[in-house]
């Protein structure tokens, strides 16, 4: 082959063919010459992480997209208005040709929201509806189990989800056990095959459900959207885990779910533990519990120590010297008391008896008196008295039984 290279394409042969430089360049400097133009689509996938924003724009109508490279203050503008997936946007720019790759997009110089695609509305429209139900509240959630052994898993067959999630997860904690069904995960037949995993899982007694799916466009993740699949999840009884795509995608799955995992990769630091971190906290638990309990012996020790070192345990009767100096005390205090108070009421009592006898008709009789009764009754004035009658006289020494014969009543 001679060194010939043909100037223009036509001319190139398979003699004389261009090398893959020469014609990127050629292409390059086409695409140059092309004018800058708007043009409107919908976002299918946003990354604005790094200096530049890089979109995927879609045709609202024809399965057809393009790339979109937005530098500042373009990519500022895309960051500003937080652009995400489903927004329909209209982007001026100037077709460009990477040469690296070979790789055809458009550098965009100006980017306006230009309202939602067809796919975002009827999305948003669900989205309502069922957060008026109330299946996106955070009371009807559960919490994750701290040590999930038993773990299910819904992903795509031979997706690279199930490598990332089963993998890390058994790094973190070797003792698990998965149990792994696999459905579609996008196009047509994900809603019902991912429905379907979800229910059938949910009645094997599992500690956790995880539903998985890795990166894609905003139509590749609509099928964990659908409201079959949203309200699998929301009647699921066994906590459910949403792991879809990157961490700017979401599904309206993510907001039912019970936890939401940014991707596949991250679903193991976030609800498997760490056994190597567990048995340190373990050790640091040990130790510490350890140590108190060291500590807690040695305060005791040391109370013990000072209960035998004192004078009440060498000699256990002054424990009870004040006690008992207390009781005579009281006890002498008592008998003072109440001999004061027998010999007042014995004061009392004789001068009650001196007044009674003072009043007694006993001591009247003593001193030579007399009374007359009548039938156990005394008698004061002898009006009282008819012939007949009779009556008792009582003296100090006896008594007399008489018989009236004569009344006589002085005037």
């Amino acid at each position: 082959m001679d060194n010939f290279t043909p100037p223009k394409a036509k001319d190139t042969t398979q003699e004389h063919p261009w090398p893959v430089v020469w014609a990127v360049s050629k292409f390059s400097e086409a695409v140059k010459k092309w004018p800058c133009l708007w043009v409107e689509g919908q976002i299918a996938q946003i990354d604005g992480k790094r200096s530049a924003v890089y979109i995927t724009l879609k045709d609202l109508q024809q399965n057809v997209s393009m790339s979109v490279t937005a530098f500042s203050p373009a990519a500022d503008r895309c960051r500003k208005e937080n652009f995400s997936q489903g927004d329909k946007i209209a982007v001026y720019g100037q077709p460009d040709l990477w040469k690296a790759q070979c790789k055809f997009s458009l550098q965009a110089f100006e980017v306006e929201k230009s309202g939602e695609g067809p796919l975002v509305r009827a999305i948003e429209e669900l989205k309502r509806r069922l957060a008026e139900e109330g299946l996106f509240n955070s009371s009807r959630k559960v919490p994750i189990p701290s040590f999930p052994q038993k773990i299910g898993l819904v992903c795509g067959a031979g997706a690279r989800a199930e490598g990332d999630i089963v993998t890390n997860s058994l790094l973190r904690w070797p003792d698990l056990d998965f149990t792994i069904e696999y459905a579609a995960v996008q196009g047509k037949n994900c809603p019902p095959e991912v429905t379907g995993a979800i229910k059938k899982l949910d009645g094997l007694g599992l500690d956790v459900i995880i539903v998985a799916r890795g990166g894609g466009s905003y139509e590749d993740l609509i099928g964990f959207s659908s409201e079959q699949v949203v309200r699998a999840a929301a009647e699921c009884r066994t906590p459910l885990v949403s792991a879809i795509g990157h961490e700017g995608d979401w599904t309206l799955l993510d907001l039912v779910a019970d936890r939401r995992c940014s991707t596949p990769t991250d679903v193991a630091k976030t609800i498997i533990p760490d056994f190597l971190q567990e048995k340190e906290r373990v050790g640091i638990a040990r130790s510490r519990l350890a140590g108190a309990m060291e500590r807690t012996v040695e305060l005791e020790e040391g109370r013990l120590f000072r209960l035998t070192s004192s004078p009440f345990m060498r000699e256990p009767s002054r424990l009870i010297e004040r006690a008992e100096r207390a009781i005579k005390e009281a006890k002498k205090d008592i008998t003072v008391a109440l001999s004061m108070r027998l010999d007042e009421e014995m004061s009392k009592a004789f001068a009650l008896s001196a007044s009674l006898k003072s009043l007694s008709p006993l001591s009247t009789l003593s001193r030579g008196y007399a009374l007359v009764e009548r039938k156990g009754e005394i008698l004061r004035e002898v009006k009282n008295l008819r012939p007949g009658e009779e009556i008792k006289i009582v003296m100090q020494d006896g008594e007399v039984k008489l018989k009236v014969e004569e009344v006589e009543v002085k005037k």
